[in-house]
């Protein structure tokens, strides 16, 4: 019984107008279809199954990286078959559906979104706005470098290759191509 005198909640008279299952959960198949994952029909063998296991695990970790859940299928207590990339390669190519099976529950698998980036570029220039109220000399430093560095970069790009065009309309006639030809008399 709720706090508020409502009457406790009945299954029996509920059923009469939604399909209540055993558990007493309202079927909603609307909501059901929108909270679904989507159609993931990948049925997965039993070695790929134990390498997702033991990949997920390593994730976990920290562990990354393909090559190191590779090297764990070849410890003594991995019961599966040896896992390699051309195993993982032609996993990939047999079913489009795999690698979304494979990497649906990992963590830090998603790309940083531009909106992250962004948060992080503010965060970093707030912090180094910080540091140099504070009179920190790295972060005028850093500053600099961030600031001017990759400008002058740019800058230099643009000379080098004004450069190259200049160089090279002289050096096609040691400079005569500037130079008018003399009239006939």
């Amino acid at each position: 019984m709720s706090d508020d005198g409502e009457k406790p909640f009945e299954p029996a008279k509920l059923r009469m107008y939604y399909n209540v299952g055993k558990d007493g959960h309202v079927d909603c198949p609307e909501v059901e279809q929108w909270t679904s994952p989507g159609n993931v029909e990948f049925k997965p063998s039993r070695q790929q199954d134990k390498f997702r296991k033991i990949a997920y695990r390593l994730a976990k970790n920290g562990k990354y990286f393909r090559g190191e859940w590779f090297k764990a299928t070849e410890a003594k207590n991995y019961s599966g078959m040896k896992i390699n990339e051309r195993v993982w390669q032609r996993w990939l190519s047999e079913s489009n559906e795999f690698k979304i099976w494979f990497f649906e529950d990992f963590p830090m698998i998603q790309e940083v979104s531009e909106e992250e980036l962004k948060s992080m570029d503010a965060q970093f220039w707030v912090g180094i706005r910080d540091a140099m109220h504070e009179g920190e000399d790295w972060a005028y430093r850093q500053y600099a470098k961030t600031r001017f560095e990759s400008r002058n970069a740019k800058q230099e790009a643009q000379t080098s290759t004004e450069l190259k065009e200049l160089r090279g309309y002289f050096s096609n006639s040691g400079g005569d191509r500037w130079t008018l030809p003399t009239g006939e008399a």
